[in-house]
């Protein structure tokens, strides 16, 4: 890495966490000049006290589709790019007893429209040997 006048760059990217220096690693990468401005040290803000977790989006499948798409989208490209520092976990969602059952089809249905990869429960859920149920 080279260090260059600040007054020559191509883009300056304010904020040194997890978004300013991906973006300015792929800025670099497209050939752009970049100067990357941070207040303390990378990844010392939001960045290094988050709890790791690369949200897949399918909470806002119901209510926000296209904010779903979009993470289907960053995953995607996080995948593809640090495949290394990701470990994936899949989820579950559930219904439960007081739920409304109407809602189960809507959430299916909005997930299906934003392609969220998905796989039904082929089995009841307390025949699956990893899970473990805990009653509160």
């Amino acid at each position: 890495m080279t260090i260059h006048d600040p007054r020559y760059s191509d883009v300056i990217i304010i904020g040194g966490g997890a978004t300013g220096a991906g973006i300015a690693r792929d800025c670099a990468l497209r050939g752009l000049s970049v100067t990357l401005l941070e207040r303390h040290d990378i990844a010392t803000g939001a960045t290094g006290r988050n709890h790791g977790l690369l949200h897949s989006g399918a909470r806002y499948a119901v209510t926000d589709g296209e904010s779903a798409r979009e993470c289907i989208a960053e995953n995607q490209i996080l995948r593809r790019i640090a495949r290394h520092c990701i470990e994936p976990t899949d989820g579950l969602f559930i219904t439960l007893p007081e739920d409304d059952l109407a809602f189960q089809s809507t959430f299916i249905t909005a997930c299906q429209a934003a392609e969220f990869r998905r796989k039904p429960l082929t089995q009841p859920l307390h025949a699956a040997s990893n899970l473990r149920l805990i009653r509160h």
